[in-house]
This record gives structure tokens, sequence and C-alpha cells, in this order.
């Protein structure tokens, strides 16, 4: 992420707002300018693709039938009054919410919002986010409403590590970001139940526990070999955990900046988009979660 752009989604403030501020504040961290893309569809008689400047026609019709060229605009003047050296390329684009995004994730961060947390406090994922997080290749961070400023942050970025290759690169991304961010990296692995000679494993004081424990330790820290490596400066804390996995980590988020997780590890499997685990942690996160894909093998 040395290079490229951070791409955000922009629609009405009152779902994209946090997560057009989050994606500048980031884009400034990291020196990299920042596309906000706005998607427009289902216009009569207009062509699909970006609205170029020059294109009078196409923004005539936009303006006269929706709000769009106001909202981006809106959106840009918001990042330009708070980060005034930040590079910005806004684009109108009229077309699919998530294609036009996905159009521009080559060699960039993709940032989307979401909706408001709904009555049993999980945030409802909407189409263009969870879409976005699906069939995303690049690294996509989905911002929850209300995510915390500057001067709120914690200075630990989490990150869930289970021994899989997207959980590795979890560990990488989540060492830059801290890196850049001055903070320090909690790798999270969790376990829940265990067999061991037909008896079920739960006592911390069986000999069968701590030996479970070491093993996932050890799984951990051969994840974290190639992030320690090249991130020799990151402080990594491993915590081992004997709970489910989604609340562990959601708990994790109430103290955390950003958290990290791997597509399809934490029992995903090769092949899926985006595993129960990723998606039910996107919808209760309090803090921004990074969903990291590694390559198919």
């Amino acid at each position: 992420m040395s290079k490229g752009f951070v791409v955000v989604g922009v629609d009405v403030p009152e779902t994209s707002g946090d997560a057009v501020r989050w994606a500048a504040q980031t884009a400034s961290l990291h020196g990299r300018a920042l596309k906000l893309v706005h998607a427009v569809e289902g216009v009569a008689g207009l062509p699909s693709g970006v609205v170029q400047a020059d294109d009078n026609s196409t923004r005539d019709v936009l303006r006269d039938n929706t709000d769009a060229l106001s909202t981006l605009e809106q959106a840009v003047a918001a990042v330009h009054e708070e980060f005034p050296e930040l590079e910005l390329v806004p684009l109108e684009v009229v077309g699919d919410n998530v294609k036009s995004l996905l159009a521009h994730e080559e060699d960039a961060l993709l940032v989307v919002g979401t909706g408001h947390r709904s009555t049993l406090s999980e945030m409802v994922l909407g189409s263009t986010s969870l879409g976005v997080a699906m069939h995303a290749s690049s690294p996509v961070a989905v911002v929850p409403p209300g995510s915390r400023r500057d001067e709120e942050a914690h200075g630990v970025l989490a990150v869930a590590v289970d021994g899989s290759a997207d959980s590795a690169l979890a560990a990488r991304v989540a060492c830059y970001e801290a890196r850049t961010r001055g903070a320090r990296v909690l790798a999270i692995n969790t376990w829940a139940l265990e067999v061991v000679d037909g008896f079920v494993v739960t006592e911390s004081d069986q000999e069968e526990f701590g030996a479970i424990q070491e093993r996932q330790r050890e799984l951990t820290e051969r994840a974290l070999v190639s992030a320690r490596r090249d991130y020799p400066d990151v402080d990594i804390e491993v915590q081992v955990v004997h709970a489910r996995a989604v609340p562990t980590l959601l708990g994790a988020s109430q103290n955390a900046d950003v958290l990290v997780l791997g597509s399809r590890g934490l029992g995903g499997f090769a092949g899926k988009l985006l595993g129960s685990v990723s998606q039910r942690v996107l919808r209760g996160s309090a803090c921004p979660v990074i969903v990291v894909k590694a390559a198919d093998r």
C-alpha cells in the first residue's frame, strides 16, 4: 500500500460520511491520493461509465433528476476543509455501485460505509458494502457509523490470526497500518471446542488445556513470521483465547482503532467469497474492519 489510491464510495452523508473521513485520514497518513467515487443507478438514457468533466449534457441530466452532483461536491468540500493538502480525484459514475468501486480496486484500498445499527445493535450492511467486501481482491475497509477520531485512538490494531494464508496476510497489513499510525498490534487466536481422548477440554487446569493453548500459540507465531521479519519495529502481542471467534473479536473491536480479518480464515475455506465469521464481525464491529484476501493458490 505504498503507492496507488485510497478509494471511497460516496453516498448520502448519513451512510458514508464517516467512511469518507476515515478514508481521507488514511490517505493522508500514507501519502496517497483519495478517489471519491459516487455512482448513480437507474437514470434512463444515460450511458454507463465515468462522467467526464466536459460532458455537460450528462451532468445536466444528473443535476435535473438526482442529487448526485451535490452529494459528491459536498463530500469533496468536507474533505478539502479538513485535509487541504490531500490530492482528491472525484469521480461521478453512471452505473452499479459495487462494479463502479471494483473498477478502481487495482493497487488500492477500497473504503465503504455501512448503514445504521439495528435494534439488535448490529450494523445493517448495505448491498454495496457487502458486495464490495465479498468480491474485491484488494483490501476493503468497512467503516461503521460513529468511528472514533484521532483524539479517541487507542493505539492498537487488532488482527485475527488462525494460521491460514489469509490471516498471515492480515497480520502483514495490520503491521503496515500500525507502523504508519504509530500503534501496536494485538494478534488474536481463538479456539472453542476441543475433544481429547473422548473428553471435551474446558477447564484451564487440565493438562490438555495447556497443550492446546501452546499449540495455538505456535500456530499463530508461524503465521506471524513474515510480519515480524518485515516490520521488526512494530510491537506484536499474541493473545490465545479459549472462546468463540465472533464475540472475542467484537470485544477486541471496542478497544482497537482498526480490526483486520482474512476473508476466508477462521473456519472459512478456499473459494468462499466471505466467511460467516467475517460477515458477523462486519455487522457488529465498533471500529473499522479491513478485510484482506490472499491470492488463490
